[in-house]
């Protein structure tokens, strides 16, 4: 077996817009349990989108407890071409220097990042870690506590306005990487809001931890509100927390990484549903077959690079408030056409057949959605997990 560098944890950067980070003088600890093993550590950090440059002055990764506690006092420091301290120019992506680090499957490590100025703009909110942010330089102190922000206020409003759940938003770190030498490789999710909560996301990776253990790291690389055809409208009151089309991210996001073995392909749903709201205009109305066609080119370009592209088919939203019966005929042509030709995918997964109301046939059954009567609620993401067949993955 050789040694391959291999996502452990990665998430797609859009503009935080609202939620982002404007002050500085601050430590950000991430906490990982790692799916894989691995023998040294780099990081990848992006400051795109960025509004000012970002000054880093120090970083340092440690083997810890998941409450992010260094065990036994110990960690390592992190370099960018041999330097401690060092500048994220604005729209820059950096890799740090390797680190020898010995991680072991379902061990924990966390990475602490000591951010001295700049406005920290981009990121993305997922709940697949934890994530401390303290006052001061805690890199290399083995504690540390989460010191709340007021800020959160603005996410705890819009979770109980819109019914989502809008997480800690985890900024800079773009991907963690370890040297595996144990043939293991990536699952990358490449969705929308419906993946990046992690009502389903989350259960499927225990799926994928149980039964392939150490084989497979599930990379969440998944922006709210995100469309296949179009980039964020300028429309939208949060600008930029879109992000750019599914189209134009995906090289970024995922044919780059070697390492991912599989794309799991989940966006469909705001390209149907948003077009003439206060989310985009009328004239980015989709139709199925452009839809079709889009994903089709892109599980190509998959096949290409040597991925195998499993496409999920949309949820039915005719309960959500801006469900209308055109839009409904669209993804109901849309699905159908996913399933008719199935033999341009290594998987087509029918999400949508087992959460479809069967006394309507355009909507999910209401238990299984959250308050906003579109997102899967913990009961639906356990349904969209539990019958995902994970044979595939063998």
């Amino acid at each position: 077996m050789s040694e391959k560098w291999i996502q452990v944890w990665g998430q797609a950067h859009s503009a935080l817009s609202h939620f982002y980070y404007p002050s500085c003088k601050k430590t950000y600890r991430m906490v990982v349990c790692s799916a894989i093993s691995g023998s040294k550590i780099r990081i990848e950090l992006r400051n795109n989108p960025g509004k000012t440059p970002v000054e880093i002055g120090g970083i340092t990764v440690a083997k810890c407890d998941k409450y992010g506690t260094f065990i036994g006092g110990l960690y390592k420091t992190v370099t960018v071409n041999s330097k401690e301290s060092f500048v994220i120019d604005k729209n820059e992506m950096i890799t740090t220097d390797p680190v020898d680090l010995e991680i072991g499957v379902d061990e924990y490590f966390c990475v602490s990042i000591y951010v001295v100025k700049g406005k920290l703009c981009s990121g993305n909110l997922l709940n697949n870690v934890n994530l401390i942010t303290v006052k001061g330089d805690y890199t290399k102190i083995p504690h540390a506590e989460n010191h709340p922000r007021p800020r959160d206020t603005v996410r705890k409003v819009a979770t109980v306005v819109l019914g989502m759940g809008f997480h800690k938003p985890i900024p800079l770190i773009n991907t963690i990487e370890l040297l595996n030498n144990e043939d293991a490789t990536s699952i990358v999710m490449f969705g929308d809001s419906i993946t990046q909560q992690g009502f389903w996301t989350n259960a499927f990776e225990k799926r994928i931890r149980e039964e392939y253990k150490g084989r497979y790291a599930v990379i969440n690389r998944s922006i709210m509100g995100n469309r296949t055809l179009h980039d964020f409208s300028k429309r939208f009151p949060c600008p930029g927390l879109f992000g750019i089309s599914g189209i134009k991210r995906y090289e970024n996001d995922v044919l780059r990484f070697q390492d991912a073995e599989y794309v799991v392909f989940a966006l469909g749903t705001n390209d149907f549903l948003q077009y003439g709201t206060i989310s985009a205009p009328k004239s980015e109305k989709p139709t199925p077959k452009e839809m079709f066609n889009a994903v089709k080119g892109l599980s190509d370009k998959a096949h290409e690079c040597g991925k195998k592209f499993i496409v999920m088919n949309v949820l039915h939203f005719g309960h959500a408030v801006d469900s209308r019966p055109e839009k409904d005929k669209m993804v109901q042509e849309y699905n159908k056409m996913l399933m008719d030709n199935k033999d341009c995918f290594d998987m087509v997964y029918d999400q949508a057949s087992y959460c479809i109301d069967k006394n309507k046939p355009n909507c999910s059954r209401k238990e299984l959605l959250g308050r906003d009567k579109l997102h899967p609620n913990f009961d639906g993401g356990q349904v969209v997990a539990n019958n995902f067949d994970l044979s595939i993955f063998k």
